[in-house]
């Protein structure tokens, strides 16, 4: 399976696992709007607008990646998606 198809699923993956993210943290900031709630949201934002980004260029520009940035990029992706998996665990218990 080529490396930039299972990277952009995994893209995909994590814009999921941040929308979970976001909806617990977006509730919590309406009930506790203190300045750690707010980070929590910026930050998940932040990283939900990396993972769509990335997710578009995986539509755009993937075919000019080489190997060795797809095998990269799957690498980072990979990693951010486990890291949202636990977090969400977490988060949700």
């Amino acid at each position: 399976m080529d490396l930039g198809i299972v990277g952009t699923v995994l893209s995909g993956l994590n814009i999921a696992l941040i929308l979970s993210l976001l909806y617990v943290y977006i509730r919590n900031l309406r009930k506790m709007p203190t300045l750690f709630t707010w980070g929590l949201v910026i930050f998940a934002f932040l990283f939900l607008v990396q993972n769509v980004v990335t997710f578009a260029f995986a539509f755009t520009m993937m075919p000019l990646y080489v190997m060795e940035v797809k095998a990269y990029v799957l690498i980072f992706t990979a990693l951010q998606t486990l890291a949202f998996a636990l977090l969400n665990i977490i988060t949700w218990r």
